[in-house]
Order: structure tokens, then sequence, then C-alpha cells
């Protein structure tokens, strides 16, 4: 039987060793890590350097628009400012001038004998309405509206009747306010002038005679501010 000797098994042996070196292995492991790692930070520095070349180019936007927004905040401000002032204005232009109603009052106690005014009251109240926006609760479109203020005045005229019939010149004082130019020109078309309590005849310190204690309202037309 033939005897083979293989003369290269113990350099085979110590290739086959030097292969399995573990410090050899460890040392590529590293060196591919090393690689990925710069691979990983040239990509970071690419998105950087795009992230800065996006930031400069907003900041470019920004800088030719924000003139146009300083503009336009300023042309509102004066817009607010100016309408302020036109509220004011027709505020002052509109407001109820009492010394008029009064002076047109003043003319009727004298057209009537035996009427004498024990109170005269005068009422101006204000209804707020708010704002109704211009949208609904669940953000669907709405009918706006501006919040207002109803203007409601009233003149409220107490007297007394202490004529020979007490009660009848109630009447005739009534139609004497009722047809005061101004009164016709100012007060509700309808029930412009209304007489809202008449006492029985009555004996007492107003009066020799007996009267009657009557209350006359009358009411201007509502106003929509």
């Amino acid at each position: 039987m033939p005897i083979r000797i293989n003369l290269l098994a113990e350099a085979q042996a110590t290739e086959e060793q030097r292969r399995k070196d573990p410090v050899k292995r460890a040392i590529r492991v590293g060196v591919l890590v090393v690689v990925l790692v710069l691979l990983y930070s040239s990509k970071l520095q690419i998105d950087v350097l795009g992230s800065k070349g996006a930031l400069k180019a907003l900041e470019s936007k920004w800088s030719s628009i924000e003139k146009s927004y300083q503009e336009a905040v300023e042309n509102k401000r004066k817009s607010i400012e100016v309408e302020g002032k036109l509220t004011l204005q027709q505020l002052k232009t509109n407001r109820f001038l009492w010394g008029n109603a009064l002076d047109a009052f003043q003319q009727t106690l004298s057209t009537v004998d035996e009427i004498t005014v024990v109170r005269l009251k005068t009422e101006q109240a204000y209804v707020q309405t708010e704002e109704v926006k211009g949208r609904t609760a669940d953000g669907k479109p709405g009918n706006g509206k501006i919040a207002t203020a109803t203007e409601k005045i009233s003149l409220t005229i107490e007297a007394v009747d202490s004529g020979s019939q007490p009660g009848t010149q109630v009447s005739r004082f009534k139609e004497s306010i009722s047809n005061v130019p101004y009164f016709q020109s100012n007060l509700q078309k309808t029930n412009g002038v209304l007489l809202t309590s008449l006492s029985a005849p009555m004996a007492g310190p107003l009066g020799k005679n007996p009267y009657v204690m009557f209350t006359l309202q009358c009411y201007f037309p509502e106003k929509v501010r």
C-alpha cells in the first residue's frame, strides 16, 4: 500500500490558523464600522447643508414680505382708529337731545286749564344684542351679525285734573301733546301718546276740590345703534 506524505500540511495549518485569528477579524469589523460611521456622518453633513439652504431661502422670503406685512398692520390700525372716530361722531350727531323734548312739552302746559303736572320722568335705555359669529358651533358657515344696541326713549307725565268735572280735561291734554309739531315729528306714529292710568275722583292735599290723577306715556321710535 503506497504511503502519501503531504509536505505542505504544516504550511496549510499555519495559514488556516492565520485566517481564523480573532484579532484580525475584529480589525476588519472595526474598519467596516468606521466606514459606516463616516458614511452616516457625511449624510448628516449633507442634510445640515440642505437645511441651512432652506432656512436661508425662508429668511430671504420673509424679508421680502415683512415690509408688506408691516404696511398691512399699520393700515389695519389706522382703519380701526378711523372707524372708532366715525362711530363716536355718529353717536355725537345722532344723540337724543332732551332739551328739545322738554321745550316742546312746556308748550302744552298753557293749552289746557286746570291740569297740573306733578311729576315728569324721562327714560333712555339701551338693550344690547350680542354679536353673532359668522360660523356655527360645529364650524360650518353661518349668517354673522354685528353687536348692536337698541335705544328706547320714553317720557312719563303724571298730572292732576282738578276741573269742575274731574277727568274731562285728560283727553284734551293728551291731544294737546300730540298736536305739538315736535311730538308730531318725533313720537311713534302709532300709540305715540298713551293714557296708562286714571284714578277715580278723590279729595286730598293736591286741591280743594275733588280731582283725578292720571299718567300719560310718550314713546319715541326705537333706534338701533
